[in-house]
């Protein structure tokens, strides 16, 4: 009686939630509105008053919580094999890059030439690039730090106090700075890039992987049709298992996603057959037909005219497309083609590239007119309904009992055009799409209550030394030696219950509590710690098929217990994790959706969304972030062997600490970027991280 008491109050509340919830969505598209039109006037006003300028657009959190003296400056430290060819490297970095342009002779990547200045509180892109000098931004450091030579024992020094250094605001705000060592023959060479987010946020066509002119050798040699072929089938899914993951917190959707693609490749097949059966431009070869198809009749000149219809509304959607992104690139490119025009040009394109005209129109028509092409027609209709329905019937039937056979003694036919094969197929598609939709309503029922719960009661509100500490907006790094992670394997069998994604965060939680252990006569230990985490696939550094937000994984927010590393504390984070796996999905979502399409900061106008932002991540002062992939390979432009890539994710507003989990192929580093304030104690965590991973045993 009591748990049914509990599960009453528990739905209860889930319903109050939900009710609240709804009335409030009217305020949420009010507010909508307003922030909507309350910024495009002030781009409208700022873009007048300042025309030499190009008014951002961005709407990520980096963006409206971006300050100078804490600026969102990432930074990739690569560690490359071979000897140190500067001019190759700068060289590289000119043809590729800075110096690459279009098909219509316009620069690809404008913005790496253009300063970013903040006008009004928005930032601002100075259109007059003609100062651009790249001895600026491709720089050669010296090969020795503080008259020592540069090797493995101070190159984590050098690099941080190389990323404490601003760069310089009257340019453009990004650098590459090539970090030779002084054992040219035995040990790797160095390069730290920095990169202003707004430039990988509103350079559209400028992925991560070009700025590091990196490559992954595995997916060079896989690519292929078949590959193509294959992710076209399963949706082009390439998520890592969970147990690799630190925060593979959501399902995708399977059945609904495997639903889409079946009927999206079912409406392919069946436009590209009608296409070969009244298209008369172009034989199976690509090589144009000696002689086109006669149009002799209404049916041929309706489907010519609905090819006609679709050709032209995709070739002005790709025309607007192309002409707002050259637009975007060059603010001096002007399109004196209207939207009229353009339709009418396409128009008359298709149509005198299919000799369709009103007079061969009319003797279509006038020809299917005639009684004795009537009588034709109707008499070959008549023809395929007695001999599919009447002639074929029992053949038909025939089919459809071995397909039903096929069936239910194997699971599947080769009978794939009768109906029983189409039911085997759609109907449980259907059915589990279904339900999975009936989920994901649930969940939505849910969400405000677990949005409520998690941001509201369940964060700590113990105090912390990051609570305490005044932070000065430079940022300064720490990473840890590469572990190999076959050797945990050799020390635990890890399993459903206890991964080893649930030991690595054990050790880092380890690894933060002896930093919080120091400053124990200033403030005490908390038993939790607020902290965000996310996660990054490898494609984000080497993939420049699809966007970078594809490869970023959704927010959860993590409650981290403190503790010296031991059994308990794994079992501890494992059940909180399963808990946020439960509980966090829809928040998980929104989080995406916010990366992708800032879905979340167009709801508010900019100064509740930073005073919101501000409040939260004074609650939330460590970030986590793993960044993963199957595969420790990399391969740079200018064709040498990349052993290993860092990323350093800029904490900013009120979080001060950001703890980037990398594991690619089996092998795991840690990579701490943090305010200066923070050291020189910031690489406590490092030091504890390797010692935890090295020598723990659960």
């Amino acid at each position: 009686m009591a748990s049914l008491w509990l599960d009453l109050k528990s739905f209860l509340k889930t319903l109050i939630c939900f009710v609240v919830a709804l009335m409030l969505v009217p305020l949420l598209l009010l507010s909508f509105l307003c922030a909507h039109f309350g910024n495009e006037l002030a781009n409208y006003v700022l873009s007048i008053k300042y025309p030499n300028l190009t008014i951002s657009k961005s709407k990520k959190i980096r963006t409206l919580i971006d300050t100078p003296k804490n600026a969102g400056i990432f930074h990739f430290l690569l560690q490359v094999e071979g000897p140190c060819d500067f001019e190759r490297i700068k060289r590289a970095y000119s043809t590729q890059l800075i110096d690459l342009r279009d098909k219509t002779g316009i620069l690809r990547f404008p913005k790496l030439r253009q300063k970013l200045v903040t006008c009004w509180g928005h930032y601002a892109w100075v259109n007059d690039s003609s100062g651009f000098n790249i001895n600026n931004h491709v720089l050669f450091s010296t090969h020795k730090y503080r008259g020592r030579p540069v090797n493995e024992s101070n190159i984590q020094d050098y690099v941080s106090e190389l990323a404490t250094k601003y760069i310089p605001s009257d340019l453009p705000q990004w650098q590459v700075i090539v970090i030779p060592t002084s054992d040219h023959d035995n040990q790797p060479y160095y390069i730290l890039i920095k990169l202003h987010h707004l430039i990988i946020a509103e350079e559209e066509d400028l992925h991560v992987s070009e700025m590091l002119l990196l490559q992954d050798p595995d997916q060079i040699k896989m690519k292929s049709t078949f590959i193509g072929l294959d992710d076209e089938l399963t949706g082009g899914s390439t998520t890592c298992p969970s147990d690799k993951q630190l925060s593979h917190f959501v399902r995708h959707p399977e059945h609904i996603r495997k639903l889409w693609h079946h009927l999206r490749y079912l409406i392919i097949c069946r436009w590209q057959k009608f296409i070969y059966e009244f298209e008369s431009l172009e034989t199976p070869d690509g090589d144009p037909p000696s002689s086109a198809i006669p149009i002799k009749n209404l049916s041929q000149l309706l489907s010519l005219l609905l090819i006609v219809v679709v050709n032209v509304t995709m070739g002005y959607w790709r025309s607007r497309s192309l002409r707002e992104k050259l637009h975007r690139r060059s603010s001096g490119y002007r399109n004196d083609v209207g939207r009229l025009e353009t339709l009418r040009v396409l128009l008359f394109r298709e149509l005198e590239q299919r000799n369709l005209s009103w007079t061969l129109a009319r003797s279509a028509l006038l020809n299917s007119l005639q009684p004795t092409n009537m009588a034709k027609a109707w008499t070959k209709f008549l023809w395929h309904v007695n001999l599919n329905h009447v002639i074929l019937l029992p053949y038909n039937m025939y089919c459809e009992l071995m397909a039903f056979g096929d069936v239910l003694l194997k699971g599947q036919t080769t009978y794939t055009s009768t109906y029983c094969a189409r039911l085997h197929l759609y109907v449980p598609m259907l059915i589990y799409a279904q339900l999975e939709l009936m989920k994901i309503c649930w969940e939505l029922f849910k969400a405000p209550r677990n949005i409520y719960e998690v941001l509201i009661e369940q964060p700590t509100r113990e105090l912390n030394i990051l609570h305490k500490k005044s932070y000065a907006g430079r940022k300064i790094v720490s990473f840890s030696r590469s572990i190999d992670g076959t050797q945990l394997r050799k020390r635990h069998k890890f399993d459903n219950q206890l991964r080893e994604s649930d030991f690595s965060l054990t050790c880092l939680a380890g690894a933060v509590y002896d930093y919080f252990n120091m400053f124990t006569d200033i403030a005490s230990v908390p038993l939790l710690l607020n902290t965000t985490c996310r996660t990054i696939s490898k494609g984000y550094f080497t993939d420049r098929s699809l966007e970078t937000s594809e490869h970023i994984g959704g927010v959860v927010f993590l409650q981290l217990p403190l503790h010296q590393p031991d059994a308990d504390h794994a079992q501890q984070l494992h059940a909180i994790v399963e808990e946020i796996r439960k509980q966090q999905i829809m928040i998980y979502l929104a989080s995406i959706g916010q990366t992708k399409y800032s879905l979340l900061t167009s709801l508010m106008p900019q100064v509740f969304t930073k005073i919101f932002i501000n409040f939260f991540s004074y609650n939330f002062p460590i970030t986590i972030t793993e960044i993963y992939g199957e595969t420790q390979e990399f391969q740079s432009s200018w064709g040498q062997k990349v052993q290993d890539v860092l990323l350093f994710r800029p904490p900013q507003s009120k979080t001060c600490l950001s703890l980037n989990l990398h594991r690619f192929g089996d092998r795991y580093r840690l990579a701490i970027m943090a305010d200066t304030h923070l050291a020189p104690d910031h690489t406590i965590i490092t030091q504890s991280f390797e010692r935890y991973m090295e020598t723990v045993t659960l």
